[in-house]
């Protein structure tokens, strides 16, 4: 994380600029499951949060040097040569996150995080007026992300199984 995360996240959800410092989420897949990577090599997911199509970010460009101080960052610091090491890479940005995935201003996070507008206090996974129309979604009831999404769409599931196979 950066030093400056707060002003990192109101720089990104506020002002809507990509700014020089970053805050990463790592994952590494391979921990629990060796399917992910070849033999002998491991695979990582690396999650930087940037500010939407709302902003003004020319992503043409400034996707492609994102991503490299990424790397050139995690190799000075928790993944040495990492430079040397990669196989294969793959990113995306919020242009791809819109055209791929139908995402409303390219966002991949959906409302802001703020304490106010997670977890529970997220969009419920039933809509309080019409009738069995339920949501499963990154702005909806556990949160953003794959595994919320998919968090999200479990709740659902048992929604309609308590509903329906009474």
């Amino acid at each position: 994380m950066t030093e400056r995360f707060k002003s990192l996240l109101h720089d990104i959800f506020k002002n809507k600029i990509l700014s020089k410092d970053f805050s990463l989420y790592i994952h590494r897949p391979t921990a629990t499951d060796n399917s992910f990577a070849p033999e002998g090599c491991d695979s990582f997911y690396v999650l930087c949060p940037v500010p939407n199509l709302q902003g003004n970010v020319e992503w043409d460009k400034e996707s492609e040097n994102l991503k490299d101080r990424i790397i050139s960052e995690l190799s000075k610091t928790i993944m040495p040569k990492l430079e040397e090491t990669i196989t294969d890479i793959f990113w995306m940005n919020p242009k791809d996150f819109k055209q791929d995935y139908n995402s409303m201003h390219g966002s991949g996070f959906s409302i802001a995080p703020i304490f106010t507008q997670s977890a529970w206090f997220r969009y419920h996974n039933r809509d309080k007026k019409i009738k069995n129309l339920f949501f499963s979604a990154a702005g909806s009831h556990p949160g953003a992300g794959i595994p919320g999404v998919l968090s999200s769409a479990k709740v659902v599931e048992n929604i309609i199984k308590s509903e329906f196979h009474k």
